[in-house]
């Protein structure tokens, strides 16, 4: 029996999706920002089961669900290219799946690209906005893969930033990130430096998201009172920051403590150094739920990403996109 190619095609139903351009015009900055802090909230009052995410190949597959108590949730599936400097990507590929409450309709497929950028960014920026100094004006960058714009985007969207410095092991890659930065923000001093020294001397707010294995800087470099977003080391093997920094922090902030304890290698390495202890941990949904805690010193926000924020960042495109006819209800 000979089978025909034509005989193999399945026809799946038509999936609404939104794309990475349509999503940023549905969820500007500021409202990303919003939907984190929802999201860390329905995560600290239990209103959220978000399993810790699954990997597969050596972690280059990354399975991650989080279900609502209303029935709502996303599955993100996202594939990460090896051999990248930059994290998690820039070879990210994968899905976003929206599921809708009460029948457990796949309602919507979203970009998994700009979503995960998106609410990575929105985190750092609500970590910013609760724990930085309110006349915060200097930021370094260090890393400037596709996470890197919307760290960006995210701090200056909370704090006056005035300066930028941008440090990237690939010079291109840092004048490609710095070209963004001045068409978005061309009131912003934006400038590429060579060494992570140059770029968090005298900073207020440092930004790492890189895949390196190695501290990027050592924590006498950093100010006196400075806050840290570390969003690059997602696996046990990596690490941004020294375990001194977590020493010398007054507050370290984590997505989640389960989820950092198994994936985050910074706060492994800090633990393992004595450099840190578990009960020093504070989760973000707690940080929130408590003004004015966090704030002055040194404060870090270590993020590995957790469901919990694909989860509130889906929701509230979907919705949006249902408002202006984009995705049927």
């Amino acid at each position: 029996m000979i089978v025909k190619p034509e005989q193999l095609a399945v026809t799946a139903p038509d999936l609404p999706f939104i794309s990475g351009q349509a999503l940023r015009e549905l969820v500007p900055m500021g409202d990303a920002i919003e939907a984190s802090r929802r999201g860390f909230l329905a995560a600290s009052k239990g209103e959220l089961r978000v399993p810790l995410r699954s990997s597969l190949c050596d972690g280059r597959i990354l399975i991650m669900p989080a279900e609502h108590f209303s029935g709502s949730g996303v599955i993100k599936i996202i594939g990460t290219a090896s051999g990248s400097e930059f994290g998690p990507l820039p070879g990210i590929d994968g899905a976003v799946l929206w599921i809708d409450g009460g029948g457990g309709r796949v309602g919507a497929l979203l970009d998994v690209k700009a979503l995960t950028a998106l609410r990575t960014g929105a985190a750092s920026g609500l970590a910013t906005q609760i724990m930085a100094r309110e006349d915060a004006a200097l930021l370094a960058m260090i890393g400037s893969g596709v996470q890197a714009m919307d760290q960006i985007a995210a701090v200056c969207a909370v704090r006056p930033i005035t300066e930028i410095r941008i440090q990237s092991r690939r010079s291109d890659n840092g004048r490609t990130l710095r070209e963004q930065v001045l068409a978005a923000l061309p009131e912003v001093c934006c400038r590429v430096v060579d060494t992570t020294a140059e770029a968090i001397s005298g900073a207020d707010v440092i930004c790492t998201a890189t895949r390196s294995t190695e501290p990027l800087f050592g924590a006498t470099e950093v100010g006196a009172t400075v806050h840290v977003n570390a969003i690059g080391a997602y696996r046990p093997e990596m690490c941004e920051l020294p375990p001194r920094l977590f020493a010398n922090a007054t507050t370290v902030v984590v997505d989640e403590v389960a989820a950092a304890l198994a994936e985050a290698g910074d706060i492994i390495r800090a633990l393992a150094e004595g450099a840190l202890d578990q009960d020093d941990l504070v989760e973000m949904g707690a940080l929130i739920s408590s003004p004015g805690r966090g704030c002055g010193g040194v404060t870090v926000f270590k993020s590995v990403g957790i469901a919990a924020q694909d989860w509130s960042m889906a929701e509230l495109a979907v919705q949006r996109a249902r408002e202006c006819g984009l995705v049927p209800s």
